[in-house]
């Protein structure tokens, strides 16, 4: 079993290295290179058993994250003026995939584990969805100066809340 393993991932450097020659030869544009190395992280989770292993998901992260920013990148070399909102809601994609494909699946882990990769997603949603509110609806920066308040407040909320709250003894 070892030795397959071994002959897999040797396989998975030689494509890896016949990539990066690619592209230091110029044959290979900076979208697709992102997207072959996203592809090759996201191989190797798939090799290494996937979902077997909690700790595969150390691959899937940076293959999605690789696939999101390569496809943003294709996007942008096809569409001359991209809203860089766009950025992030690919990111947010990303987040939301390793939910989905990795983390969900673990009943065993507690909630943290299995939801982490929500929390950045949810953050880089809003992040994109109030970029393109202003560009597309025509809001201010100006206008939206009231968010860093909001969440300045909130964090000071939350940590009173962490502060104060009645301590549960573990027992």
């Amino acid at each position: 079993m070892m030795q397959s393993r071994e002959r897999q991932l040797g396989v998975l450097m030689v494509l890896v290295g016949l990539a990066l020659l690619l592209a230091v030869l110029g044959y290979l544009p900076g979208a697709a290179f992102l997207m072959i190395f996203g592809l090759g992280f996201c191989a190797v989770y798939g090799i290494l058993g996937g979902r077997s292993s909690y700790g595969n998901v150390g691959f899937l992260i940076p293959g999605l994250i690789l696939l999101a920013v390569g496809s943003f990148a294709g996007l942008d070399e096809l569409v001359a003026d991209i809203n860089p909102a766009y950025f992030f809601l690919f990111l947010a994609a990303a987040f939301l995939g390793v939910a989905l494909i990795h983390t969900l699946s673990f009943r065993g882990a507690d909630p943290g584990e299995r939801h982490w990769p929500l929390y950045p997603a949810a953050g880089l949603v809003l992040l994109g969805t109030v970029i393109l509110a202003q560009d597309s609806l025509g809001v201010s920066w100006a206008a939206l100066d009231a968010i860093n308040y909001l969440w300045v407040i909130a964090l000071i909320g939350a940590g009173l809340w962490l502060t104060l709250r009645p301590r549960r003894e573990n027992v």
